[in-house]
């Protein structure tokens, strides 16, 4: 890797490696990667947290991305959205929630992916008032999304659960007149 200059290529294998369950060799490329490259710190944590997530190793995710933290990296918006989308997708709801106001309270906002997921998972795993009361709390931190994009992404990106539509939207009768925005 050194040797060749093939450094993106080693994020790429520290992707794989995670995602094939061979997390100590991934940490030992993780540890020469920071010790050697080049790369933004912030891009290295990111590829591992991102590996890990995808590896269903969620408490490794979590781990790593406070390491970030405490070693004076400060994560960026995509960093904290690797790791919401890959908690909201083994269903670590609490989770997801605690990272995306934790995101918010650093400044950083979820793009319109991260956030209809965070929702969907809520509206699937727990309904659509548990839901509710995630999107409340985000708009307390100062979550905002402009009603008409929000309206497209549902509609482009769809289908989406009708609890899903009514958690962020309201209810169905007011979805064309008005919105809690």
């Amino acid at each position: 890797m050194k040797e060749t200059g093939l450094i993106p290529n080693a994020v790429a294998m520290l992707d794989g490696l995670c995602k094939d369950g061979l997390v100590q060799d991934a940490m030992k490329l993780f540890g020469l990667m920071r010790e050697k490259c080049t790369i933004p710190e912030v891009v290295v944590y990111t590829a591992v947290v991102e590996g890990f997530c995808k590896a269903h190793k969620f408490d490794d995710a979590i781990r790593i991305f406070k390491k970030i933290q405490s070693n004076g990296v400060v994560p960026n918006a995509f960093s904290y959205q690797v790791l919401i989308r890959g908690l909201c997708s083994g269903k670590r709801l609490d989770d997801a929630c605690a990272f995306t106001i934790g995101m918010l309270e650093v400044g950083h906002s979820p793009n319109l992916a991260t956030f209809t997921g965070l929702v969907d998972g809520y509206c699937r795993e727990r309904g659509g008032e548990d839901a509710r009361k995630v999107f409340d709390e985000m708009r307390v931190k100062g979550f905002f999304v402009e009603e008409k994009q929000l309206r497209e992404y549902l509609d482009k990106n769809g289908p989406f659960l009708p609890l899903v539509w009514e958690a962020i939207l309201g209810k169905k009768k007011a979805w064309k007149k008005s919105s809690p925005f």
